[in-house]
């Protein structure tokens, strides 16, 4: 075991380069250049695997590239979102790690002073393998494809140069109170969705608070009934349109029931 500090990009890109299976990485913050300088080190039959944070509001103020996910998409890689992410983990092979407190960014590996350390011990990497692994299959974690990244450019694309977006407000000390929401006209979101999609999204809205329930957004089921009669799965067809919300960075899964929307 030994400490990294930055920078340690070199640090990265040579375990990168010497992986001979996976590289499994957690970061809620991904910049198009450096993945740029990782997929290029990576070996080709090499699986990528990365969690990250995928939420409008991060996209929308730069601190996540839409273009970096789709490069790593592009080239066989696996990108999955959980939008409670802080940790940044840096996984090869399963025998080697670094836990660092630096994003998959500049940043994070060259340009801030960030602190990590790295470790080949046996049981200790299986350990953050493991944990890996279980948050990856996590019923909370969404798997990007290149659809929900076209259909984000397309809702962020409609916002007017000229009109006033708050960006989030990151509270440091208390990540799990980080009520990041961007402030976006519904009419930006809603012209981008149709169908059941649309539907839910309406549904939703009319729920006054930020933070709700499967309780609420179940109430909508006869109203939902009145526009798909046919449909005889409506509570199913409810998850999974919140499903695809989340997946598009706009609702955050709490847990035990409860949702968040990052738009206001």
């Amino acid at each position: 075991m030994k400490t990294i500090t930055t920078p340690w990009k070199s640090d990265f890109l040579e375990l990168v380069s010497n992986s001979k299976k996976s590289i499994k990485i957690t970061s809620p913050f991904v910049k198009e250049n450096i993945c740029d300088e990782m997929l290029s080190a990576k070996q080709s039959n090499v699986k990528l695997e990365l969690i990250t944070s995928f939420k409008l509001g991060n996209i929308y103020s730069g601190s996540l590239d839409i273009a970096a996910i789709e490069k790593i998409i592009n080239q066989k890689g696996i990108v999955k979102n959980f939008s409670k992410l802080h940790s940044k983990i840096y996984l090869f092979d399963d025998k080697e790690v670094i836990i660092s407190s630096g994003n998959l960014t500049y940043g994070g590996l060259v340009n801030n002073y960030e602190y990590g350390i790295y470790s080949n011990e046996k049981n200790l990497v299986s350990k953050i393998s493991n944990d890996f692994n279980l948050l990856s299959d996590n019923k909370r974690t969404g798997k990007l494809n290149l659809s929900h990244l076209e259909k984000v450019k397309e809702i962020l694309s409609k916002i007017p140069s000229n009109e006033s977006v708050k960006f989030p407000n990151f509270n440091v000390e208390s990540p799990e109170n980080n009520y990041d929401t961007l402030e976006i006209p519904n009419q930006t979101i809603s012209s981008s969705l149709k169908g059941w999609k649309l539907e839910v999204f309406k549904c939703i809205n009319i729920i006054p608070n930020q933070v709700f329930t499967s309780t609420e957004i179940n109430k909508f089921e006869n109203q939902l009934k009145i526009i798909y009669p046919n449909n005889e799965h409506i509570t199913d067809k409810i998850r999974q349109q919140l499903q695809y919300l989340r997946d598009l960075g706009l609702v955050e899964f709490l847990g035990n029931g409860h949702y968040r929307k990052l738009w206001k």
